[in-house]
């Protein structure tokens, strides 16, 4: 009877140790660990619409060589449209964001988990034609979007209420295209435009596309192309030089778990084995 209880109390010494390194294992791993946290861009750094123009609007057949950096809409229409092809181009600094992710986690001790792009519209309602009759009427339709990793462009000057400026330099325009998809073009995916009405911002959810999520963490620019996918969509929003309601970028990341914790776990766990082991030895 004296042998059979000493065996029960090393069982009993022996599990309040595994316990013991178990909870060690859990505390370092998750000392460090904060929720995931999202960071809001509130507005583009720069964008412009690119416009190759038609007959009936009032600028005449050709706007390819134009520039409407300042003109405080962004546009998405089809070449088939009455006014002709609107493209459009937007840029975001990454660098507050990443800045705030490094501050929570430490660097390099975070991912990217999801990325929201948000626009709206002072023009959103189905049918509405804006004041300015270079644009189309506003129609629910279908839109790509791709990430470039060219950078290099600039918004330009293009006045106020959609008129057009001259580009100097590399002021963007419809000429300019092909410069913007000299480098790495990643699709992003095609979304539905659906008007919602004036001023109410939608909501659009971006693939974890391998060259925008590292552009995107490297704290520098983020440039992404609109164009559109049908021949219905003449979608417009506003720009970052309109008073109000700006694109946003939404970032969303978790914590991964830092080395330190993750050796501290590897020891905790060879500690485990090596008591059962023991154990099972006697």
């Amino acid at each position: 009877m004296k042998t059979t209880r000493t065996h029960k109390q090393i069982g009993l010494r022996i599990n309040r140790i595994k316990w013991t390194i178990l909870g060690l294992c859990l505390l370092c791993a998750t000392s460090k660990v904060v929720a995931q946290t999202s960071y809001t861009i509130t507005t583009t750094t720069a964008d412009a619409f690119l416009a190759s123009g038609s007959p009936s609007n009032p600028h005449g057949a050709n706007l390819t060589s134009l520039n409407f950096g300042g003109a405080g809409t962004l546009a998405i229409a089809p070449a088939s449209s009455p006014d002709g092809e609107f493209d459009s181009v937007i840029k975001f600094s990454s660098a507050a964001a990443i800045s705030q992710f490094n501050s929570t986690y430490g660097v390099g001790n975070w991912t990217i988990t999801g990325l929201t792009l948000t626009l709206a519209s002072n023009f959103g309602v189905q049918g509405s034609q804006p004041n300015n009759n270079i644009f189309n009427t506003i129609n629910a339709g279908s839109f790509g979007i791709d990430w470039l990793s060219y950078d290099g462009w600039t918004e330009g000057a293009g006045s106020g209420n959609g008129e057009p400026g001259y580009p100097g330099n590399s002021e963007v325009s419809f000429n300019s295209i092909s410069t913007l998809l000299s480098g790495t073009v990643d699709s992003l995916g095609t979304f539905t435009y659906a008007p919602p009405g004036n001023n109410i911002y939608l909501n659009y959810t971006l693939p974890l596309d391998a060259g925008l999520v590292t552009d995107a963490a490297g704290g520098g620019d983020v440039s992404l192309y609109f164009y559109a996918a049908d021949n219905q969509v003449s979608y417009l929003f506003n720009a970052r030089s309109y008073a109000q309601n700006h694109p946003e970028l939404t970032l969303t990341v978790a914590p991964v778990p830092e080395p330190s914790a993750l050796a501290m776990v590897a020891c905790g766990l060879a500690g485990l084995i090596t008591i059962r082991r023991w154990k099972n030895q006697k």
